[in-house]
């Protein structure tokens, strides 16, 4: 199981939510002109908009960092955008047979002799270190490991440890997607034995940049990401999308992650066009990066020549 949350945390926003085998009834399109009227009306988290005379997609960015623990926000946006939705799409899942990512892992091991830290600039090692320490765990026991793996179980154990004070956005759309019996679709699934595969081909000074980011994390105060937070349920995504890139210097050199996002974009592409080609209202949910960056979800909207309507996002 931690090799699976390993990946999954790698490579996606994690998600647990439940699927619904009841159709919701498809709304006629002077319905849905209504519900963009009151969705705009509403208070809450940005959400973005693209329709035909038919279909609707609502856009819903989740923060990548999640949220804290018991936090309330306005969610009576997103369930007028959710009431009526054929479903949720959701990012790619990974998928796993666990005998084949052991196998996997035994090539992610260091060589004979080698230790991450051994292998660190001093001021790089003292703060892994301390990172270490502060999840609960002696810095030897991730020493074994490439360094971009040691990274990624970094990762798993800050999860770990901040799993009380921390929550996934899924976990809060629950209660929604069950009262307005929406299903819930991944958009794709990928083989994380792959994706472990070529995290073997991560150069020296991306794994470096991967070491450093997950030591900040570790790191860093809980107030700028309880005021993220905050502000993100007000419609300011800003705070919580810097929060999101701080990592792009580790995943924009890491090629397993680079494929990894080509990949997923490209699917992304292909499955919102079906999507803009069926009749009612679905609504995409994914991190904040995903949907905002450069050549995202939003951008690849716009060059299919449809109006994005929200919140300016560039």
């Amino acid at each position: 199981m931690r090799i699976a949350r390993l990946s999954f945390a790698f490579a996606t926003l994690a998600l647990a939510l439940p699927a619904s085998a009841q159709e919701p009834p498809v709304p006629s399109p002077s319905n849905l002109v209504e519900e963009v009227e009151v969705i705009g009306r509403l208070p809450g988290p940005a959400m973005w908009r693209v329709s035909t005379p038919t279909s609707q997609i609502w856009f819903f960015a989740a923060p990548g960092t999640g949220l804290p623990k018991g936090f309330r926000w306005d969610d009576r946006r997103v369930a007028t955008a959710l009431e009526g939705a054929r479903e949720l799409v959701t990012p790619p899942q990974m998928r796993f047979g666990i005998s084949a990512v052991v196998t996997v892992l035994v090539s992610l091991r260091q060589p004979a002799g080698h230790t991450v830290r051994g292998e660190l600039p001093p001021d790089l090692r003292d703060h892994w270190e301390r990172a270490a320490r502060a999840v609960g765990h002696d810095p030897a026991h991730y020493d074994h490991w490439l360094p971009v793996l040691a990274a990624g179980f970094l990762q798993d154990d800050i999860a770990r440890r901040d799993r009380a004070n921390r929550i996934g956005i899924g976990v809060q759309l629950a209660p929604l997607l069950r009262k307005f019996h929406v299903k819930v679709r991944p958009l794709a699934s990928y083989s994380g034995k792959e994706m472990l595969k070529s995290l073997a081909k991560t150069p020296d000074a991306a794994a470096q940049a991967c070491l450093r980011y997950m030591a900040d994390v570790a790191l860093e105060p809980p107030g700028d990401f309880t005021e993220a937070g905050r502000a993100w349920a007000k419609g300011d995504f800003a705070p919580a999308l810097a929060l999101n890139r701080r990592g792009s210097a580790c995943t924009d050199a890491t090629p397993a992650l680079v494929e990894l996002h080509d990949r997923s974009a490209a699917d992304w592409a292909k499955g919102l066009k079906a999507e803009l080609g069926k009749p009612g209202k679905v609504v995409v949910l994914a991190d904040l990066d995903t949907m905002t960056r450069k050549g995202g979800l939003l951008d690849q909207m716009k060059a299919e020549g449809l109006e994005v309507i929200g919140p300016a996002w560039q």
